[in-house]
């Protein structure tokens, strides 16, 4: 299926760029003309006053809208547009951006170039640029928010208490998926509650010495992004706590206590074995083919990495359902760690013609009411809505995944201000080229540079 491919190639680019990007487009420092220092501009649109968001399916007979997507998302809202044309009338033209999108579309917003809608990620690290330049309507108040099943909308898309982006589908997770019949051959009734939990399920799997099960775990250094996620699942209850945001303030360190300890806890699953001989070297691909062909009994990932798997299935809901489970995991429980990417949300831009603002938001009601049981079922994708059931050929552990939201945090992603790269330094710690230490300050200089060009007391 053509989103399931999508979302394998974007979320993964999400990860690569988005590192990259923390100066470019995440907080429109020096790199992009007349983005200056991000300091919020004042909004005092009154997002609660009668029509800000118009009836979903009224007339709007002769009105063109322009919505941005990156190459692999493009096929995404086409039953939405379709939908809504033979609804209102009106038209919307989906404009692909080259890759990468995120960069070029910087640059061409900063030109004057915007369209009126647009894919993207909703984390504070991608939103703040968009906003400090007073480009994105403010979208509180939805009528249909109210209606977001719990944990979907509770974060993802906000800056500094306001709603700039709306959430269309579930935000990826970082979690564990495993191969069934590896955990019952080691004899594993039940699945981990915490970390020390699945240290231990991941010994026990060795232990047993499973014909043609290669490693308990199984790690992509080679295609690195995955590299990132046994640590920030490790930092659940910290982030809830308030972890990025004393990282913010500089009041806490990616050399602090708590990052240091989850970098030092991934690197002795290594030492005690519990990792594919080549984790240094191995892609993602390996990987996820080593899960379903039972070579490996676990790994840490994302929607992405499932969906690939799927794609080993041939998107077979029982044989998947049968063979593959998925398990939020956390230091001291099971808190899931969200990660939204590009495909989940939708921002609205400032054109200056207040009649194509208003049809913009009325998309969007539209795409997330009258529209959006038809979206879901031509996506093959869970629903993010309380009142509109998910289709039932969804995969038994996408739907787990989108159930532990609910009980979820969010990632350095969705809640630092900055994206330092930290995936590509534990990658480099893997193949044995940085000890955690580096791993730690080098991240932490990284996040320090960022923050300290944004403006931000403390650095």
């Amino acid at each position: 299926m053509k989103l399931i491919q999508w979302k394998i190639d974007s979320s993964r680019k999400t990860v690569r760029a988005l590192a990259g990007l923390v100066i470019a487009a995440g907080l429109c420092v020096g790199t992009l003309a007349g983005c200056g220092n991000p300091t919020a501009s004042s909004d005092d649109t009154d997002t609660k006053a009668s029509g800000y968001w118009p009836e979903a399916s009224a007339r709007l007979d002769g009105v063109t809208l322009k919505f941005w997507s990156s190459p692999q998302a493009n096929n995404i809202p086409v039953q939405v547009v379709k939908d809504f044309r033979k609804a209102t009338g009106a038209k919307v033209d989906v404009v692909t951006i080259p890759e990468v999108y995120e960069n070029n579309s910087q640059t061409k917003i900063t030109t004057g170039d915007t369209p009126d809608l647009a894919f993207w990620q909703p984390t504070r690290s991608m939103l703040t640029g968009l906003v400090s330049q007073g480009k994105l309507q403010k979208l509180d108040n939805a009528p249909f928010e109210k209606n977001y099943k719990k944990g979907i909308d509770d974060e993802a898309g906000l800056y500094k208490n306001n709603r700039y982006a709306i959430m269309v589908s579930a935000p990826a997770t970082m979690g564990v998926y495993y191969n069934k019949d590896v955990f019952k051959a080691a004899g594993l009734e039940a699945v981990p509650k915490n970390w020390n939990e699945l240290v231990a399920a991941a010994q026990k799997i060795k232990d047993a010495n499973i014909p043609g099960v290669d490693s308990p775990l199984f790690e992509m250094g080679g295609s690195q992004w995955g590299t990132q996620w046994a640590v920030q699942v490790q930092l659940a209850e910290a982030a809830k706590g308030g972890l990025w945001d004393r990282v913010n303030q500089g009041k806490d360190k990616f050399t602090g206590k708590d990052i240091m300890e989850a970098i030092t806890n991934y690197q002795d699953l290594f030492k005690k074995g519990l990792y594919n001989a080549d984790a240094g070297s191995a892609k993602d691909t390996a990987q996820e083919k080593a899960l379903w062909d039972g070579k490996t009994g676990m790994i840490f990932g994302n929607a992405s990495q499932f969906f690939a798997v799927a794609a080993l299935a041939n998107h077979d809901k029982s044989a998947l359902d049968k063979k593959i489970g998925y398990f939020p995991v956390s230091k001291d429980g099971n808190y899931t760690t969200v990660i939204p990417d590009g495909s989940n949300a939708v921002v609205a831009f400032k054109s200056g013609d207040s009649k194509r603002e208003a049809a913009s938001r009325q998309f969007l009601n539209f795409w997330m009411t009258d529209g959006y049981k038809a979206f879901i079922k031509q996506q093959n994708i869970i629903s993010v809505l309380k009142n509109v059931d998910s289709p039932n050929t969804v995969p038994q552990a996408t739907l787990d995944a989108a159930q532990s939201i609910q009980h979820s945090v969010g990632s350095m992603q969705l809640l630092a201000l900055a994206n330092p790269d930290l995936y590509v330094n534990l990658a480099s710690m893997v193949n044995g080229t940085m000890t955690p230490e580096q791993v730690a300050q080098t991240t932490q200089d990284q996040f320090a540079q960022v923050a300290k060009a944004q403006g931000v007391k403390g650095f």
